[in-house]
């Protein structure tokens, strides 16, 4: 079942101009600079503060003992528990989660291509197909009409044939325009398509898969339980530190000042918010150990599904569908021969081709489950 090794290199050429060409991923991409400087800027001290007095304007009886004075300092709000440190943190997951969103677009567009492909695929060997039994009823007619001639069979049989060839040739044309359907629709990824429809290669690696759903669990419990932290300290206030000089005109002296304000907890408007923090920590808790949970069941089915679809596919290429080939190819001769019946070379043809569409449904079906696992899990989460 493998597909032929200049079939793997152009699907892997494929999916990078698929990649490269997303304008969804290379916004993301784009914006993922802004988050590294937002976490940059996140830990930082917020700007001081420029002050100036002037007093005893106007005052005359308070000149005759200070005179006028201007003061001159700034102040900076310092904050406690460690505040800066997780403010930080919280951007870091904040750009963490644009990372996450990288790498989920990138698994949906190879999953979706993979999807797109294999559809476009399938209906080109469904169009041999119905051009083989389109050939098999031409044939037949011809077969029919000569013995007609003869007397050797009734008009009917030859105006049943008819009408089933004109119904096969009807499904090989339906089909060819199935092809050109499906090509549509991967040039939605692709504006550049090959000529010809490629064998998609069904590689598959179970190792290492890591579930995006498990993943962003993991993320939303991270960003959660920083936020709560971040919640509790900030219901601590900040304290300002300043520093100044005062200079007294009468008399030129200068003093240096240094203030501090410490704000009185009195009213705590950050409990709100905490338990906010608290109620989406216990939420995201309870959600990554049911994505755990899950995710690992639903890549074991994944795996029996593959397994079973894989095993069902190497049967119809080794036993059915030759047994099918050999088993018309004696119908037909049989036939010729006034050996085989019209009714059971008829049934001979039906049943070769449900076997051969079979093995394409088989085929697409294991396409579609290898297409899921791509999108809801990934090797790494390193971008590509």
């Amino acid at each position: 079942m493998a597909a032929p090794a200049f079939a793997e290199q152009d699907y892997a050429r494929l999916q990078q101009q698929v990649l490269a060409n997303d304008v969804i991923l290379k916004s993301l991409q784009q914006s993922q600079s802004a988050y590294d400087i937002n976490q940059q800027y996140a830990g930082r001290l917020n700007n001081p503060t420029f002050n100036m007095e002037l007093d005893n304007l106007g005052n005359s009886k308070l000149k005759e003992l200070d005179g006028p004075t201007t003061m001159i300092g700034l102040s900076q709000d310092i904050p406690l528990n460690n505040k800066l440190q997780l403010r930080k943190q919280l951007a870091g997951f904040q750009g963490n989660n644009n990372q996450f969103e990288i790498v989920k677009r990138q698994a949906e567009l190879k999953s979706e291509l993979r999807t797109c492909l294999s559809n476009w695929y399938v209906a080109t060997q469904r169009a041999e197909i119905f051009s083989t039994e389109s050939s098999l009823y031409k044939r037949q007619v011809n077969v029919l009409t000569e013995k007609l001639k003869f007397g050797r069979v009734i008009p009917s049989d030859v105006q049943l044939s008819s009408a089933l060839s004109a119904e096969s040739a009807l499904r090989h044309q339906n089909e060819l325009k199935r092809i050109q359907y499906q090509r549509n629709l991967c040039s939605k990824y692709l504006p550049d398509l090959p000529n010809q429809a490629i064998e998609v290669p069904l590689d598959i690696n179970f190792s290492n898969r890591v579930s995006l759903l498990e993943q962003e669990s993991v993320l939303k419990t991270q960003l959660a339980k920083t936020q709560l932290e971040l919640a509790k300290r900030e219901a601590v206030p900040d304290i300002t530190l300043g520093v100044g000089v005062r200079n007294y005109q009468e008399t030129s002296d200068k003093v240096f000042l240094v203030s501090t304000s410490i704000p009185l907890a009195v009213f705590n408007r950050n409990k709100g918010n905490i338990a906010i923090a608290q109620a989406t920590q216990a939420n995201a808790e309870t959600q990554s150990v049911w994505a755990n949970r899950n995710a690992k069941i639903e890549l074991e089915n994944k795996s029996v599904e593959i397994s079973n679809l894989i095993d069902a596919i190497k049967q119809y290429d080794s036993t059915v569908l030759p047994a099918a080939n050999e088993s018309l190819r004696i119908a037909e001769l049989g036939y010729q021969a006034g050996k085989t019946s019209l009714l059971e070379f008829n049934s001979n043809k039906q049943i070769w081709l449900d076997k051969q569409l079979a093995r394409y449904d088989l085929w697409l079906a294991l396409q579609n489950q290898i297409a899921e696992i791509e999108k809801n899990y990934v090797t790494n989460l390193e971008q590509e």
